[in-house]
């Protein structure tokens, strides 16, 4: 790897660069937002190294494999250079909050922590700045497809479900390239799997599993408590953060801070003071007597039900819709059905989305400015506006981020004319 094509200038791409300058390679950069061409590298370079957003069926990634140059992404480029240990955590849903959770429970024992990979900064980034340290690393599908010697000493595999067939070729791509993140673990590694998918509980790996969610596990939760190897973690009713799939998320990150050897008093200390990330149900206050939340960061349609899931039925308002990755709207019809009195919906994937909720009360708006707008019309007192998309945010917003920001904007704005 003397010569190297980094593609995609984004926060990962940038630090790919910044890396690979630091150690002395040649480095060549594009990105087809700027409309640069790569076929005059291809020739000279010996490594590519892609934006996550690049997906298999993109022209560079081809042509590369063709001519038999090396296509990683910036993990794998990361992890060559890397001289700490990792811990990393995957799933379709439910990664940001329980890598957050993990790495605030190790922080408190562990004296040179970072987190970072798809959630904050890029390991690359990591690696210049602190390259021996205990790294909790948020991996996704995209990044895991073109990992090569990545190996965590420990590991997470949350849940799996149907996303991002706009990127992967098949379902089961998209498994296999979750898959591939523990596949280098060896026998004194360890791995968290979810005991309710075979797709996820049957993941090849060398490392020691632990298996989590079912009664009789050595994870599970049972009477408002949750327990991990025979031992009481935590009392769910404690917890800040709503919803089962919440309770889910604490006890993976429970269980994996324990087996790093943090006490239970420090992993209950940081599960009841900690309130949620921004966007993932994050709570916006009460309007009227109307209470909003802001889950902009609900990019599927198993992150819908999981939100839909802890809210009362008959009650939300909901906003919903963006560009879609190829979910199934209708297998959660029938929840839509039971919890929502309206859906309002937006973006490329509205017509789509109604057409699967046909017996569901819907309606159609031009953006989310008029969504918002419509919602507040709607609302009475004791309602729950929720806006989780079940959607990317590229056919309106850069991220879920600028996405939420507008969102959290509009509430504040209109909110308080409307109620």
């Amino acid at each position: 790897m003397k010569r190297v094509l980094v593609w995609g200038l984004g926060i990962s791409g940038r630090s790919a660069v910044n890396l690979l300058k630091a150690k002395g390679f040649e480095v060549y950069s594009g990105d087809d937002a700027r409309g640069d061409s790569f076929k005059e590298f291809l020739n000279i370079v010996d490594t590519v190294v892609l934006s996550p957003g690049i997906p298999p069926h993109h022209a560079l990634w081809k042509k590369a494999q063709e001519k038999g140059v090396e296509v990683i992404g910036e993990l794998e480029l990361a992890w060559r250079f890397f001289e700490g240990t990792a811990l990393a955590i995957t799933g379709t849903d439910g990664k940001s909050t329980t890598t957050r959770l993990t790495y605030l429970m190790l922080k408190e024992v562990y004296a040179n922590v970072e987190e970072g990979a798809n959630a904050g900064k890029p390991l690359s980034e990591i690696v210049l700045s602190n390259p021996s340290c205990l790294a909790v690393l948020e991996v996704s599908s995209f990044q895991g497809k073109t990992l090569k010697t990545f190996r965590p000493i420990g590991g997470a595999f949350l849940n799996f479900s149907e996303d991002h067939l706009d990127w992967h070729p098949s379902l089961q791509d998209y498994l296999e390239s979750k898959r591939n993140i523990f596949s280098r673990q060896g026998e004194e590694d360890f791995l968290l799997l979810n005991a309710r998918d075979p797709r996820v509980s049957e993941t090849p790996s060398k490392a020691r599993k632990f298996l989590l969610l079912e009664e009789g596990s050595q994870g599970y939760i049972k009477g408002g408590k949750a327990y991990f190897l025979g031992e009481e973690l935590f009392e769910v009713e404690r917890l800040k953060i709503r919803g089962k799939h919440n309770w889910h998320n604490a006890l993976f990150a429970g269980a994996m801070a324990r087996l790093m050897g943090v006490e239970k008093e420090i992993i209950r200390e940081v599960l009841y003071s900690f309130s949620g990330l921004p966007y993932r149900m994050e709570y916006m206050g009460s309007f009227g007597g109307v209470e909003v939340y802001n889950d902009s960061k609900s990019t599927t349609v198993n992150a819908l039900r999981s939100a839909l899931e802890s809210l009362e039925d008959g009650k939300v308002i909901l906003i919903a819709g963006g560009k879609d990755k190829g979910g199934d709207f209708e297998g959660i019809k029938e929840l839509v059905k039971k919890k929502t009195r309206l859906s309002i919906l937006i973006g490329e994937a509205r017509e789509k989305i109604a057409k699967a909720w046909q017996s569901c009360e819907v309606y159609l708006a031009k953006d989310l400015e008029s969504a918002v707008s419509k919602a507040f019309e709607f609302a009475k007192q004791g309602d729950i506006i929720l806006f989780s998309p079940a959607c990317a945010s590229f056919d309106m917003f850069r991220d879920y981020k600028e996405r939420g920001e507008r969102f959290k904007r509009l509430v504040f704005e209109l909110g308080g004319k409307s109620l």
